[in-house]
């Protein structure tokens, strides 16, 4: 695996993982909160690009030679990064949605300043994931694909550089495995997006020739939700996933980017994999910071219905 025109010789596919990622600029320097630089990604990457797996990287066309060289760096040559032009023509569609169910929904979220439901190309970059992992299957030479963040464990916020000069390896049962934080409740989806609540990291493995259908069944998700007039990232479909096929959609406890640790042939994890319970035992000030969010999304509420309701 070494240049973008590669292709996928099914008969010499082997058991394995091959990484896939992406890195589509969004200004995200730009913004009020949660900014974050293009260099600062690369810098997150770099931390993590000595993983020794195959790996397929889909950006814009001028970082190409600068994936290509920090990989090169560490020696690993089995690499393959796919230039797009445009990003926001992959599913133009979608994008539509998006913008227009973002501006809508915006006041309605207990955190309306927070990117999912105030920035649409946020929302919209994190959903071509799934696209990029049905790419990457006709590039693939492994049986298992799986998707890591670009900005991975923000540069070596839980290991160190040298922790990840390792092969990824281990025999998840197919099709789909999600790596889950909390416990999920029976909440409806409208409030969980409402709340921007956390269940599922941002990584998953996908078996190579399941990746098609997982794309397709993850479009669905994103099109029922926006029809609804919800807005959300990578988050909610997972959960739609699971909740409707759990024979097809597995999921396994994993902490924040210990996903590797815990699931690793010959590799320990640093702790038992575990679920953190659905109601975290919190100290007084979040409970007073929770309690004046709720009063400030009431008195939303309020004037909203007030103003559609009068007197």
């Amino acid at each position: 695996m070494n240049d973008g025109n590669a292709s996928r010789d099914d008969d010499a596919s082997k058991d394995g993982i091959t990484l896939v990622t992406e890195f589509f600029p969004i200004g995200r320097d730009g913004w009020n909160d949660f900014t974050r630089s293009d260099d600062k990604y690369f810098d997150y990457f770099e931390v993590w690009a000595r993983i020794r797996n195959d790996l397929v990287v889909f950006t814009i066309p001028e970082y190409v030679d600068r994936v290509y060289a920090i990989r090169r760096r560490f020696g690993r040559e089995n690499t393959v990064v796919v230039p797009v032009e445009d990003y926001t023509a992959i599913d133009r569609p979608l994008l539509t949605m998006m913008e227009r169910v973002c501006k809508a929904y915006r006041p309605f979220s207990m955190f309306p300043d927070k990117p999912e439901p105030s920035r649409p190309l946020y929302n919209y970059v994190t959903s071509l994931k799934y696209w990029c992992m049905k790419e990457a299957a006709a590039l693939a030479k492994t049986d298992k694909l799986a998707w890591i963040d670009f900005g991975f464990d923000h540069g070596g916020s839980s290991h160190s550089p040298e922790d990840y000069d390792f092969l990824w390896d281990y025999p998840f049962e197919g099709p789909v495995t999600f790596f889950q934080i909390h416990e999920l409740g029976d909440d409806p989806l409208f409030e969980i997006i409402r709340r921007t609540d956390t269940y599922f990291q941002g990584k998953f493995v996908c078996d190579t020739d399941f990746a098609e259908r997982f794309y397709r069944d993850i479009r669905s998700c994103y099109v029922s939700m926006l029809r609804c007039g919800l807005i959300d990232d990578d988050q909610t479909p997972p959960i739609i996933c699971v909740r409707e096929r759990p024979d097809v959609y597995h999921s396994l406890p994993s902490s924040w980017f210990s996903n590797m640790d815990d699931y690793c042939t010959g590799r320990e994890p640093k702790r038992s994999p575990r679920l953190e319970p659905e109601f975290l035992k919190v100290g007084v000030v979040l409970r007073l910071a929770w309690a004046k969010r709720c009063l400030k999304t009431l008195w939303r509420e309020f004037r909203y219905q007030a103003k559609r309701y009068p007197l």
